[in-house]
């Protein structure tokens, strides 16, 4: 429910798996999705100079503006060299057999906290800059004025 009208009925990881709209993504899951605005570009979520892969089936719905959402649990570190979004670590929240990493970025569209979760023990650490993306199945895509999802 939001302000009186009811957003989605679903099971729990239908809810999660498959947000109706901003605010079912929004308010589903903990730590919640990362949302991100972004341009549609040649088939892609561009934020900022950094491009999100995105699947076939959103490609084809995308246009002008648009949000991006990426679970925190979706991403994946990959190297420098590899053209992920930075992030700039400011807590390690250490959980035992994973951790949550938030930080920020400063590319444009991005929210003022990035949460990333990551198996890696021990090797991240505030103030590292680590460069993140996901698999296009992983990245829902949102109309931004209207806010209903455009991914299958």
């Amino acid at each position: 429910m939001n302000l009186g009208e009811l957003q989605q009925v679903d099971s729990p990881l239908g809810l999660y798996d498959h947000p109706d709209n901003l605010f079912v993504a929004g308010f589903i899951g903990s730590p919640q999705m990362n949302l991100m605005q972004a341009v549609a570009a040649d088939g892609k979520a561009k934020i900022g100079d950094y491009l999100v892969p995105v699947d076939p089936a959103s490609q084809k719905k995308m246009s002008g503006k648009i949000t991006v959402g990426v679970r925190p649990e979706a991403w994946r570190v990959v190297s420098d060299g590899d053209g992920g979004l930075p992030i700039t670590v400011t807590v390690v929240e250490d959980l035992g057999a994973d951790s949550f990493v938030h930080g920020s970025c400063k590319v444009e569209g991005t929210p003022s906290t990035v949460i990333v979760r990551v198996s890696e023990r021990g090797t991240i650490h505030k103030g590292d800059v680590i460069h993140v993306t996901t698999d296009p199945r992983n990245v829902h895509v949102f109309d931004t004025d209207s806010g209903q999802r455009l991914s299958d």
